[in-house]
């Protein structure tokens, strides 16, 4: 039975195979465009010093500016979807609660603002425990 349908499988293949288009044209690879194109996207080590206040320099300014570059768009997401539910701005940051919040905690939310606050996605290091950032690094 396998053999069967093992060898149905392969004529399907076959009879359908040329149905399907498989030419492609491929433009012309350009080393020098897709350097330009790499070149204007990224980030220099010069663009990283300068997102640190040229407070330090070349590996570290890209370690701290890529977390900082990160947490950022993490947090402008927050703000973005907080202001499609028409919630208030994004909270002040507070210690970090490393629990989740309670079937009663969340049961007694009397809005859905007040749950979401209760349930928003944070890290430690968007709050008040963080070791890496203060509050004004990143909020908006």
């Amino acid at each position: 039975m396998t053999t069967t349908l093992l060898i149905y499988f392969c004529l399907a293949i076959r009879l359908h195979a040329e149905s399907f288009n498989t030419s492609t044209t491929s433009t012309p690879f350009s080393l020098e465009g897709e350097y330009s194109k790499i070149s204007t996207t990224c980030f220099s080590s010069r663009d990283y010093e300068l997102l640190s206040g040229d407070f330090i320099r070349h590996t570290y300014a890209r370690l701290f500016s890529s977390t900082l570059l990160e947490y950022s768009a993490v947090t402008i997401g927050l703000a973005e979807l907080r202001k499609a539910l028409a919630f208030g701005p994004v909270r002040p940051w507070t210690h970090y609660k490393y629990e989740e919040p309670t079937k009663q905690e969340l049961e007694s939310a009397t809005s859905l603002e007040e749950y979401y606050n209760l349930i928003e996605p944070t890290t430690p290091i968007q709050s008040l425990d963080s070791l890496f950032f203060f509050e004004k690094n990143i909020h908006i």
